[in-house]
């Protein structure tokens, strides 16, 4: 789950040309990305908008006042990181977003020849830590590369240790494969660590991370927030996710799936250790409704330590459901789920709690005329209540890129432990064009213009969370790609 707040100052850590600049068509790892950040305002009154841009570890920085006006309350836009002037063709670094009011932003990469838009969210600084875990790290491995942004959110320089963990699989015992080190690390800015770049992971690796800062004067404690991609080497699949700071003995995990319909869907976990010292072992617990649970495991996990489970190691055929993590022992969990099949290639970060009011800043919903051309997008929100009591009289309120309520559905109660899903469809919040988060063009409802978002609410004490699912569509087939975003957690 990728449950992620922006406060008054909003995290990017993730901007720009994320890979090396290569051909198109050779793969996602060596195509050039480009940026589009979703935002929206969940405060009360409207707010300006601005960023300031870091170019890759360097200290100083571009600020660009996003143009039209203020954001009014509610509402969602976007903003494309090519449009920004002052920025160099190229540009690969983060950003911190600011307002007035509290925001929320979800990024959105995307490149010709690639289908999938990985997509993650931001932070606020309640997110960032002096220790951050990256779950899965990949080279070579799977057909699959990893790399990713760590962001300095001090005010000051500081100094990054990265520990790569490897597990069995790579050929070598499990523990630490190798160490990579940036420092001076200015603050604001970021530093990119490409695992198909590190020599010391060798040819192959498949293993887990962890991050670590300290001041560079005087050496304390510093902290900072990750954003991970992890691009396919020989095919076009993408998929990003967090790193975090949040760990926990319990991880829920909203999506288990074991060869679901006929395109085959499928999730594989994997989950890390982390503590710097003591073992953990945990178990994983797969529930549906009016099936009894399911249990994998137990498994040990050393410290920095990541363990794959495969969904359908356990599940039979034909299963959806949730899953929990529980963890006994000294070290605490992180986990980070994926799911392919159909097109999907999506990844999502565990949610260790919920909440009563969650954000979606990016909804959209765009009919089958425009949708089969490939490069329109629709919006799947699945809700799951991670409580323990049942959260009653749970409400979706979809809103356009203007603040205005377009359509508010009630959901009524969803019990612990189960789900609910909406879109704007079944919602009922569609244009006469039968579209949501578009605007403009002519008969043929092309929109010209995009912006709009959602919001769950829940009663006071609900512990719930969301994954919101992005298709792109393709003419002769419905979903040819997707990715997942969590919903973002609103105090």
């Amino acid at each position: 789950m990728k449950i992620k707040l922006f406060g008054i100052g909003a995290i990017l850590a993730l901007l720009a040309v994320l890979a090396p600049m290569q051909s198109v068509s050779a793969s996602a790892y060596t195509t050039s990305f480009q940026v589009s950040v979703t935002y929206q305002n969940v405060g009360t009154a409207a707010t300006p908008v601005s960023v300031i841009f870091y170019k890759e570890n360097t200290a100083a920085g571009t600020t660009f006042n996003i143009p039209g006006g203020n954001l009014a309350a509610g509402a969602s836009s976007s903003l494309l990181i090519g449009s920004v002037s002052g920025l160099d063709n190229g540009f690969k670094g983060s950003g911190i977003m600011s307002a007035a009011q509290p925001i929320v932003a979800t990024i959105v990469q995307f490149a010709g020849g690639v289908a999938v838009r990985p997509l993650s969210n931001g932070f606020s600084t309640t997110d960032s830590s002096s220790t951050q875990l990256v779950a899965t790290v990949l080279k070579n491995k799977f057909n699959n590369t990893t790399s990713f942004a760590v962001q300095n959110v001090e005010d000051s320089p500081v100094d990054v240790t990265v520990k790569f963990y490897g597990v069995a699989d790579d050929g070598t015992p499990t523990g630490l494969k190798t160490t990579q080190t940036q420092n001076a690390l200015p603050a604001g800015a970021s530093k990119y660590f490409d695992a198909g770049l590190i020599g010391g992971l060798g040819a192959v690796f498949n293993g887990s991370a962890v991050v670590t800062a300290k001041k560079t004067t005087g050496g304390a404690d510093a902290k900072t927030v990750i954003t991970v991609n992890e691009l396919d080497t020989v095919g076009n699949g993408a998929k990003s996710f967090e790193g975090t700071g949040q760990s926990g003995s319990t991880v829920y995990m909203a999506s288990a799936l074991c060869n679901f319909t006929a395109l085959k869907f499928v999730h594989a976990y994997a989950v890390q250790n982390a503590a710097a010292t003591g073992n953990v072992t945990f178990n994983v617990v797969y529930k549906a409704p009016g099936k009894a649970d399911i249990t994998d495991g137990p498994y040990t996990l050393t410290p920095g330590g990541k363990k794959s489970i495969l969904g359908c190691t356990k599940l039979p055929a034909g299963y959806i459901g949730a899953a929990v993590i529980t963890g006994t022992g000294a070290g605490k969990l992180v986990a980070v789920g994926k799911v392919s099949g159909g097109g999907i290639t999506s990844a999502f970060l565990g949610a260790t709690a919920g909440g009563a009011k969650l954000a979606l800043p990016y909804v959209r919903w765009s009919p089958d005329s425009t949708f089969q051309l490939g490069s329109r997008q629709r919006a799947n929100i699945a809700i799951q209540n991670i409580g323990a009591a049942a959260a009653n009289n749970v409400k979706v309120r979809y809103i356009d890129r203007d603040g205005k309520l377009i359509k508010e559905v009630n959901l009524g109660t969803i019990a612990p432990g189960a789900k609910a899903n909406t879109n704007p469809q079944t919602a009922g919040a569609l244009d006469p064009c039968g579209r949501f988060g578009e605007y403009g063009g002519g008969a043929d409802c092309l929109g010209t213009a995009f912006g709009g978002g959602a919001q769950i609410i829940g009663e006071a004490g609900a512990q719930l969370i969301a994954v919101v699912r992005i298709t792109n569509g393709g003419a002769g087939a419905l979903t040819t790609a997707g990715e997942d975003y969590n919903g973002i957690i609103v105090p």
